[in-house]
């Protein structure tokens, strides 16, 4: 069967069991200025502050029309030596160092804004786990522990960032917590206990998945009954409810199993929401190996749609700008890599083309709020291997052109 997300190995049912009885006690205090409030009982989280966002778990995003990205500090023998975070600025056309953590014992998981302040996830193997809070204005920094390595952030909003137990559904009961980004003090959010992932939001609420079977969860631990019951049970992605975190909405459900084809399956990852309509990846496989992807759209009344773009054994990457899906990017046999692009019907819109000298992979990563493409065009050996990025008008990008507008690295 396959799964769409790392499940960590370093958890047990019994720290999860712990976690969801005590999540006030899973992070403490530490914004500069404001004393810790005192640890709360668990409570049911309130409504969200201002608008709820997604976590990527990458080492890059874009916020608005500012990307940040974190690299590995090394010394002059090329000893690892703790992380730089540096601040690419579009507009203005520069990359800056923002902040460098002189500690090589935490690597960084992901990144989030919040009121002008990047909170960076930084995880120490089989310790703990913490928040990095740096102002983009270059103000004091600080540090919000948020305990041991119990919790996966997963959304976030202008007062806290919402997690989920790594130790979950469906051999676990999955717990949720809210950790107030201000004063340290968390609270329980609450999840449905079979909940698998929280993938995404969408009108006002999340996408979530969960695990629908007739036997309760936690489900055995045991290999072959976990097997036989999975066998009879389903993934049901849903629209939530972010304050209860209770489901409202079935988009879509398939086998846990995946969707029988031929003498393959099909599993569907979430790819993202437009308008009414919500869309997935299908991956379609066989008993021995991986055949290619095609994309799936549910319509709001519950209509299923193959946008008939089906690829053979390449991976089909949805593009967004902000939290909406635009395109869907498929990857050419060529080297540099370049990529034939998709409107949201299954039409094909353009393809780039790479700049005479590359010989690296030219990735499209982001699309600014203005409509411009952000493009990564190798990286910077002088400064930690950072991104370098280039933009351009996204109609002069799908028509071929390679007139990228550069950034500059000022120290």
């Amino acid at each position: 069967m396959k799964t769409n997300k790392r499940i960590s190995l370093i958890l047990t049912a019994a720290l999860a069991l712990s976690a969801c009885a005590s999540a006030a006690n899973s992070a403490t205090t530490a914004a500069p200025a404001e004393t810790a409030a005192a640890t709360p009982e668990p409570t049911a989280a309130p409504e969200p502050v201002g608008e709820l966002h997604a976590l990527a778990e990458t080492g890059q995003n874009k916020f608005g029309n500012v990307i940040c990205q974190t690299r590995p500090a090394l010394d002059d023998e090329g000893n690892f030596t703790g992380t730089v975070i540096y601040k690419t600025d579009p507009d203005a056309r520069q990359t800056t160092a923002l902040y460098e953590y002189n500690d090589s014992a935490y690597s960084t998981l992901y990144q989030f804004l919040a009121n002008d302040t990047l909170y960076v996830v930084m995880y120490r193997y089989d310790s703990d786990t913490k928040l990095l809070a740096v102002p983009l204005d270059g103000g004091e920094v600080w540090e919000i522990p948020l305990g041991p390595n119990t919790w996966g952030a997963k959304l976030y909003d202008d007062r806290y960032v919402y997690c989920m137990s790594y130790s979950q559904a469906p051999t676990s009961p999955t717990c949720g917590m809210r950790l107030d980004l201000k004063t340290g003090a968390s609270e329980k959010w609450d999840i449905p206990i079979e909940t698998y992932d929280v993938l995404g939001v969408a009108d006002g609420g999340i996408v979530t998945s969960r695990i629908v079977s007739d036997y309760p969860i936690p489900l055995p631990s045991d290999a072959e009954m976990l097997s036989a019951i999975m066998q009879n049970s389903t993934y049901e992605f849903d629209l939530t409810d972010p304050a209860t975190g209770r489901p409202i909405q079935k988009i879509f459900e398939y086998p846990c199993d995946g969707t029988p084809e031929g003498d393959g399956y099909i599993t569907y990852t979430y790819a993202g929401k437009n308008g009414s309509d919500f869309y997935f990846i299908a991956d379609h496989m066989t008993p021995s190996y991986w055949v290619g992807s095609s994309i799936l759209c549910i319509h709001s009344d519950g209509t299923q749609e193959d946008l008939g773009i089906m690829t053979a054994q390449k991976f089909i990457r949805p593009m967004h700008q902000n939290e909406a899906l635009r395109w869907f990017m498929v990857p050419n046999d060529d080297t540099p890599r370049t990529y034939t692009f998709y409107d949201l019907q299954g039409d094909e819109i353009g393809h780039n083309a790479a700049p005479a000298g590359v010989d690296v992979a030219l990735i499209m990563e982001y699309l600014l709020d203005d409509g411009r493409v952000v493009l990564t065009l190798g990286s910077d050996p002088a400064h930690n291997y950072v991104t370098n990025y280039v933009t351009i008008p996204a109609d002069e990008f799908l028509n071929g052109s390679t007139e990228y507008t550069e950034m500059e690295f000022v120290e």
